[in-house]
């Protein structure tokens, strides 16, 4: 016996044939009968003589009362979560329509804030004694820009020094963070698809009724209005309301970024025995140049013997601080359009 098949996209559609069970699955499929007869379309696709339930190859399909007067129908109706794309799934052969249910509400990513970025300092502050302990007459030679040099002293006249830091430059320029989130998490407006699947052409059943394929379980047999009001008798097995479509009125609050705990730390300074921040030549004269990081005194009598003595800002003190996010408050809602009442048996 040949057999048909023909590719349907309603989840879970089966069609029963000679006692066997054809169910569906990720695609499914409706199988035909022998001589293709599309069970419930209301025409005789095998040519002989009898159409939909009224043709034995038409197996166990049902006939299912007509609608009642002002209502739409019936359907086969199945509602299910719907990934914001796809249409109404029904069996080939049938009309379908879709209408949306469960709006999505507002609701935002956290917002978050960079890394502190274009935040800059100077030098930080530093003082230099004519002693060995820092102390005495002090002399600011605080410098303004990393790789400055200067001979604070001149001809330097002094037996020995000693400098320290004594504070954190000043800043330069303020920092700042860039804001991230903030965005609608479901851009989708609806949560779940109602699929109603016509079935008013069928064919080969008793007056006031049509013929139609079964459906598995999760499917129900329903009629529409969309004007509300009291689902007819007989037809108060469940009840929905679904959508047209609608309107995003949803949002969120801006994100903002607040800079706390701005200033700076940290720096260095260079000495050396020379008036130029150069190395000094060789000889016995001749001493390495010294760092100093920190606000400890530090003798550096040793550069201070041959009457030359120069500091080079090394290092500028380095820019600290963070951000703080706030916003990303959602708020608004779906503005819901062109409701419908389906009443289901």
């Amino acid at each position: 016996m040949a057999y048909k098949r023909q590719i349907g996209t309603f989840v879970g559609l089966f069609a029963l044939l000679g006692g066997c069970q054809i169910v569906g699955s990720i695609e499914p499929e409706l199988v035909l009968a022998s001589g293709d007869e599309i069970c419930g379309d209301g025409v005789d696709d095998d040519g002989d003589g009898l159409t939909d339930c009224a043709d034995p190859d038409c197996g166990v399909s049902l006939c299912v009362p007509n609608a009642p007067p002002g209502w739409e129908g019936p359907f086969w109706v199945r509602h299910s979560a719907w990934d914001g794309t796809s249409g109404p799934a029904c069996p080939a052969g049938f009309s379908g329509s879709a209408h949306y249910m469960s709006p999505a509400p507002a609701a935002c990513t956290p917002c978050a804030c960079s890394d502190v970025q274009g935040g800059a300092c100077a030098p930080p502050k530093f003082r230099c004694w004519p002693s060995k302990n820092c102390s005495g007459e002090v002399v600011n030679t605080t410098l303004q820009n990393v790789g400055q040099c200067e001979a604070p002293f001149g001809p330097f006249p002094f037996p020995s020094a000693s400098c320290r830091i004594i504070g954190p430059g000043a800043v330069q320029s303020e920092g700042a963070c860039t804001a991230s989130g903030g965005e609608l998490t479901e851009p989708q407006l609806f949560q779940q698809i109602v699929s109603a699947c016509e079935l008013g052409a069928g064919t080969g059943c008793a007056e006031g009724s049509t013929c139609a394929p079964p459906l598995e379980e999760g499917a129900r047999l329903c009629v529409r209005s969309s004007g509300g009001g009291v689902c007819p008798s007989g037809w108060e097995a469940e009840t929905l309301t679904a959508y047209a479509g609608g309107q995003d009125a949803r949002t969120c609050d801006a994100c903002t970024c607040q800079l706390e705990g701005a200033g700076c730390e940290g720096g260095a300074y260079r000495i050396f025995d020379t008036n130029n921040c150069q190395p000094s030549g060789s000889g016995a004269d001749a001493d390495p140049p010294i760092d100093i990081t920190g606000d400890t005194c530090v003798d550096v009598s040793t550069l201070a013997d041959s009457a030359t003595f120069s500091i080079l800002a090394l290092e500028a003190s380095v820019y600290t601080g963070a951000c703080t996010s706030a916003g990303g408050t959602p708020s608004g809602a779906v503005l819901l359009e062109g409701a419908v009442k389906y009443c289901c048996r």
